[in-house]
Protein backbone atom coordinates (compact mmCIF):
# COMPACT_ATOMS: atom_id res chain seq x y z
CA UNK A 1 0.00 0.00 0.00
CA UNK A 2 1.36 3.70 -0.79
CA UNK A 3 -0.38 6.12 1.05
CA UNK A 4 0.20 9.64 0.86
CA UNK A 5 -1.49 12.83 2.77
CA UNK A 6 -2.24 16.37 1.94
CA UNK A 7 0.06 18.68 4.72
CA UNK A 8 0.63 22.70 3.84
CA UNK A 9 -0.06 22.41 0.13
CA UNK A 10 1.72 19.48 -0.63
CA UNK A 11 1.25 15.72 -0.99
CA UNK A 12 3.81 14.11 1.48
CA UNK A 13 4.56 10.13 1.98
CA UNK A 14 5.21 10.67 5.58
CA UNK A 15 2.13 11.56 7.15
CA UNK A 16 -0.57 9.91 9.46
CA UNK A 17 -3.71 10.31 10.93
CA UNK A 18 -4.01 12.56 14.04
CA UNK A 19 -6.37 11.16 16.72
CA UNK A 20 -8.35 13.98 16.76
CA UNK A 21 -12.05 14.23 17.30
CA UNK A 22 -13.18 13.83 14.43
CA UNK A 23 -11.07 10.84 13.65
CA UNK A 24 -11.88 9.15 17.25
CA UNK A 25 -15.55 9.74 16.38
CA UNK A 26 -15.81 8.86 12.61
CA UNK A 27 -16.44 12.05 11.86
CA UNK A 28 -15.12 11.28 7.84
CA UNK A 29 -16.00 10.98 4.56
CA UNK A 30 -14.22 8.68 1.64
CA UNK A 31 -14.34 7.35 -1.96
CA UNK A 32 -12.97 4.15 -3.12
CA UNK A 33 -12.04 4.48 -7.01
CA UNK A 34 -10.67 1.47 -9.53
CA UNK A 35 -7.65 1.90 -11.23
CA UNK A 36 -6.90 0.17 -14.57
CA UNK A 37 -4.08 1.18 -16.91
CA UNK A 38 -3.26 4.22 -14.43
CA UNK A 39 -6.59 5.43 -14.93
CA UNK A 40 -9.18 6.60 -11.98
CA UNK A 41 -12.50 5.17 -13.24
CA UNK A 42 -15.14 8.13 -12.98
CA UNK A 43 -12.82 10.11 -11.51
CA UNK A 44 -14.83 13.33 -11.47
CA UNK A 45 -18.13 11.34 -10.42
CA UNK A 46 -16.54 10.47 -7.26
CA UNK A 47 -15.15 14.18 -6.81
CA UNK A 48 -18.48 15.58 -6.88
CA UNK A 49 -19.93 12.85 -4.53
CA UNK A 50 -17.13 13.35 -1.88
CA UNK A 51 -18.30 16.60 -1.99
CA UNK A 52 -21.60 15.85 -1.27
CA UNK A 53 -20.76 14.02 1.74
CA UNK A 54 -18.49 16.50 2.85
CA UNK A 55 -21.11 18.87 2.99
CA UNK A 56 -23.62 16.23 4.75
CA UNK A 57 -20.95 15.92 7.64
CA UNK A 58 -19.81 19.84 7.62
CA UNK A 59 -16.71 19.16 6.22
CA UNK A 60 -14.38 21.32 4.40
CA UNK A 61 -13.61 19.98 1.47
CA UNK A 62 -10.01 20.36 -0.45
CA UNK A 63 -10.05 21.63 -4.36
CA UNK A 64 -11.32 19.45 -6.96
CA UNK A 65 -7.70 20.41 -8.74
CA UNK A 66 -5.17 19.79 -5.53
CA UNK A 67 -6.83 15.93 -4.82
CA UNK A 68 -6.78 15.29 -8.82
CA UNK A 69 -3.13 16.41 -8.42
CA UNK A 70 -2.29 14.20 -5.60
CA UNK A 71 -4.04 11.29 -7.47
CA UNK A 72 -2.07 11.29 -10.25
CA UNK A 73 1.38 11.79 -7.95
CA UNK A 74 -0.11 8.81 -6.60
CA UNK A 75 -0.48 6.90 -9.44
CA UNK A 76 2.82 7.16 -10.37
CA UNK A 77 4.20 4.96 -8.03
CA UNK A 78 1.55 2.04 -8.88
CA UNK A 79 3.29 -0.22 -11.99
CA UNK A 80 0.15 -2.67 -11.76
CA UNK A 81 -2.90 -3.47 -13.62
CA UNK A 82 -5.20 -2.67 -11.26
CA UNK A 83 -5.88 -1.06 -8.40
CA UNK A 84 -8.21 0.36 -5.72
CA UNK A 85 -7.73 4.63 -4.66
CA UNK A 86 -9.27 5.45 -1.61
CA UNK A 87 -9.77 9.09 -0.74
CA UNK A 88 -10.21 9.60 2.60
CA UNK A 89 -11.16 13.56 4.47
CA UNK A 90 -11.65 13.90 8.12
CA UNK A 91 -12.90 16.81 9.42
CA UNK A 92 -11.47 19.55 11.90
CA UNK A 93 -11.00 23.48 11.75
CA UNK A 94 -7.44 23.50 12.97
CA UNK A 95 -6.50 20.49 11.40
CA UNK A 96 -7.96 18.98 8.23
CA UNK A 97 -6.77 15.34 7.62
CA UNK A 98 -6.80 14.22 3.81
CA UNK A 99 -5.22 11.29 2.61
CA UNK A 100 -4.77 9.16 -0.81
CA UNK A 101 -4.27 5.36 -0.37
CA UNK A 102 -3.44 3.42 -3.65
CA UNK A 103 -3.65 -0.84 -3.22
CA UNK A 104 -3.08 -3.64 -5.51
CA UNK A 105 -7.07 -5.11 -6.69
CA UNK A 106 -8.09 -8.56 -7.57
CA UNK A 107 -10.94 -8.75 -9.61
CA UNK A 108 -14.12 -9.71 -7.79
CA UNK A 109 -16.09 -13.37 -8.64
CA UNK A 110 -18.18 -13.98 -11.52
CA UNK A 111 -21.38 -13.76 -9.30
CA UNK A 112 -22.25 -13.52 -5.65
CA UNK A 113 -24.38 -14.73 -3.51
CA UNK A 114 -26.29 -12.33 -0.99
CA UNK A 115 -28.95 -12.76 1.83
CA UNK A 116 -31.10 -10.49 3.45
CA UNK A 117 -30.05 -8.43 6.40
CA UNK A 118 -31.76 -8.72 10.06
CA UNK A 119 -31.16 -4.33 10.23
CA UNK A 120 -32.89 -1.75 8.27
CA UNK A 121 -31.64 1.43 7.13
CA UNK A 122 -32.97 3.94 8.34
CA UNK A 123 -33.81 6.72 5.84
CA UNK A 124 -34.06 9.65 8.21
CA UNK A 125 -30.38 9.24 9.63
CA UNK A 126 -28.30 12.21 9.78
CA UNK A 127 -25.42 11.14 7.26
CA UNK A 128 -27.99 9.32 4.39
CA UNK A 129 -26.46 9.76 1.73
CA UNK A 130 -22.97 10.41 2.28
CA UNK A 131 -20.02 7.60 1.92
CA UNK A 132 -19.03 8.10 5.84
CA UNK A 133 -15.94 6.37 7.52
CA UNK A 134 -18.66 5.47 10.12
CA UNK A 135 -18.94 1.96 8.41
CA UNK A 136 -19.40 0.09 11.16
CA UNK A 137 -22.68 -1.22 11.02
CA UNK A 138 -21.90 -2.17 7.15
CA UNK A 139 -19.03 -4.11 8.53
CA UNK A 140 -20.68 -6.32 11.28
CA UNK A 141 -23.39 -6.65 8.36
CA UNK A 142 -21.14 -8.18 6.06
CA UNK A 143 -19.29 -10.21 8.79
CA UNK A 144 -22.60 -11.45 9.48
CA UNK A 145 -23.47 -12.43 6.09
CA UNK A 146 -20.19 -14.21 5.39
CA UNK A 147 -20.83 -16.49 8.35
CA UNK A 148 -23.91 -17.29 7.15
CA UNK A 149 -22.19 -18.36 3.57
CA UNK A 150 -23.03 -15.40 1.60
CA UNK A 151 -20.61 -12.87 0.40
CA UNK A 152 -23.10 -9.47 0.84
CA UNK A 153 -26.07 -8.92 2.28
CA UNK A 154 -29.06 -6.68 1.60
CA UNK A 155 -30.66 -3.86 3.53
CA UNK A 156 -34.23 -3.07 3.66
CA UNK A 157 -34.74 0.19 5.26
CA UNK A 158 -37.39 1.07 8.07
CA UNK A 159 -40.52 1.36 5.63
CA UNK A 160 -39.50 -1.88 4.18
CA UNK A 161 -38.04 -0.94 1.09
CA UNK A 162 -35.35 -2.69 -0.89
CA UNK A 163 -32.35 -0.24 -0.23
CA UNK A 164 -29.26 -1.87 -1.11
CA UNK A 165 -25.86 -3.90 -0.15
CA UNK A 166 -23.58 -3.59 2.84
CA UNK A 167 -21.14 -1.94 0.16
CA UNK A 168 -22.93 -1.85 -3.02
CA UNK A 169 -26.28 -0.83 -4.80
CA UNK A 170 -28.74 -3.57 -5.80
CA UNK A 171 -30.28 -3.78 -9.07
CA UNK A 172 -32.89 -6.56 -10.01
CA UNK A 173 -34.64 -7.74 -13.32
CA UNK A 174 -38.37 -8.21 -12.93
CA UNK A 175 -40.22 -9.12 -16.23
CA UNK A 176 -37.19 -7.87 -18.62
CA UNK A 177 -36.86 -4.90 -16.84
CA UNK A 178 -34.07 -3.18 -14.68
CA UNK A 179 -35.20 -1.79 -11.48
CA UNK A 180 -32.84 0.14 -8.83
CA UNK A 181 -34.28 1.64 -5.30
CA UNK A 182 -34.68 5.27 -5.76
CA UNK A 183 -32.53 7.53 -3.53
CA UNK A 184 -34.99 8.42 -1.14
CA UNK A 185 -34.84 4.25 0.06
CA UNK A 186 -31.70 5.70 1.94
CA UNK A 187 -29.22 3.78 -0.27
CA UNK A 188 -25.76 5.72 -1.04
CA UNK A 189 -26.05 7.35 -4.40
CA UNK A 190 -23.43 4.89 -6.47
CA UNK A 191 -21.40 6.02 -9.43
CA UNK A 192 -22.10 2.59 -11.50
CA UNK A 193 -25.95 3.06 -10.24
CA UNK A 194 -25.79 6.94 -11.37
CA UNK A 195 -24.04 5.65 -15.06
CA UNK A 196 -26.48 3.27 -15.72
CA UNK A 197 -29.93 5.80 -14.49
CA UNK A 198 -28.06 8.05 -16.55
CA UNK A 199 -27.97 5.74 -19.47
CA UNK A 200 -31.57 4.76 -18.94
CA UNK A 201 -30.60 1.36 -18.73
CA UNK A 202 -32.56 0.58 -15.30
CA UNK A 203 -35.59 2.45 -13.50
CA UNK A 204 -35.95 3.43 -10.00
CA UNK A 205 -38.41 2.25 -8.23
CA UNK A 206 -39.45 1.18 -5.01
CA UNK A 207 -38.92 -2.12 -4.13
CA UNK A 208 -40.94 -4.18 -1.39
CA UNK A 209 -40.49 -7.60 -0.54
CA UNK A 210 -43.06 -9.18 -2.76
CA UNK A 211 -41.51 -7.42 -5.71
CA UNK A 212 -37.94 -8.58 -4.83
CA UNK A 213 -39.58 -12.08 -4.33
CA UNK A 214 -40.53 -11.52 -8.26
CA UNK A 215 -37.29 -10.93 -9.25
CA UNK A 216 -35.37 -13.59 -12.04
CA UNK A 217 -31.84 -12.02 -11.67
CA UNK A 218 -30.11 -9.49 -9.77
CA UNK A 219 -26.51 -7.61 -9.78
CA UNK A 220 -24.94 -6.00 -7.46
CA UNK A 221 -23.77 -2.63 -8.37
CA UNK A 222 -20.03 -0.63 -7.45
CA UNK A 223 -17.17 0.83 -8.42
CA UNK A 224 -14.82 -1.76 -8.14
CA UNK A 225 -17.78 -4.63 -9.08
CA UNK A 226 -19.16 -2.95 -12.05
CA UNK A 227 -22.22 -5.24 -12.64
CA UNK A 228 -21.75 -8.29 -10.78
CA UNK A 229 -24.44 -10.61 -11.34
CA UNK A 230 -26.09 -12.70 -7.67
CA UNK A 231 -26.65 -15.95 -8.30
CA UNK A 232 -28.23 -16.44 -4.74
CA UNK A 233 -30.38 -14.44 -2.97
CA UNK A 234 -31.76 -15.72 0.59
CA UNK A 235 -31.23 -19.51 -0.84
CA UNK A 236 -32.94 -18.95 -4.24
CA UNK A 237 -31.26 -19.54 -7.20
CA UNK A 238 -31.07 -16.51 -9.83
CA UNK A 239 -30.05 -16.53 -13.31
CA UNK A 240 -26.38 -14.71 -13.79
CA UNK A 241 -26.23 -14.59 -16.75
CA UNK A 242 -29.70 -12.97 -17.68
CA UNK A 243 -30.29 -10.65 -21.02
CA UNK A 244 -30.97 -8.04 -18.98
CA UNK A 245 -27.94 -7.41 -16.95
CA UNK A 246 -25.66 -8.53 -19.86
CA UNK A 247 -27.12 -5.48 -21.53
CA UNK A 248 -26.62 -2.97 -18.48
CA UNK A 249 -23.32 -4.40 -17.84
CA UNK A 250 -22.46 -3.58 -21.78
CA UNK A 251 -23.75 -0.03 -21.41
CA UNK A 252 -21.52 0.44 -18.50
CA UNK A 253 -18.38 -0.75 -20.25
CA UNK A 254 -18.94 1.19 -23.07
CA UNK A 255 -18.69 4.20 -20.43
CA UNK A 256 -16.15 3.33 -18.70
CA UNK A 257 -14.21 3.07 -22.11
CA UNK A 258 -15.20 6.74 -22.72
CA UNK A 259 -14.19 7.85 -19.29
CA UNK A 260 -10.98 6.57 -19.72
CA UNK A 261 -10.42 8.15 -23.25
CA UNK A 262 -11.65 11.51 -21.14
CA UNK A 263 -8.77 10.96 -18.83
CA UNK A 264 -6.28 10.72 -21.58
CA UNK A 265 -7.12 13.71 -22.80
CA UNK A 266 -6.16 15.30 -19.70
CA UNK A 267 -2.95 14.00 -19.33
Amino acid sequence: MTIIGLRNGKWDEKVSLEPTHEVLTGQGVFETILVTEQTPQFLDLHLSRLSNSSGILGIQMPEVEEITAGVKQLLKSHQGASGRLRITLYGGVSMQQVLLSLVEFTPWAAHVSVNISPWTRNVNSAITGAKSASYAENALALSWAKEMNHAETLFFNNAGQLAEAATSNIVIVVDGEAITPPLSSGCLPGITRRVLVEEGSMREASIDAGLLASASAAALLSSTRGVQPVNVLDERELNPMDETLRGIAAVYETRVARDKENWAKLQ
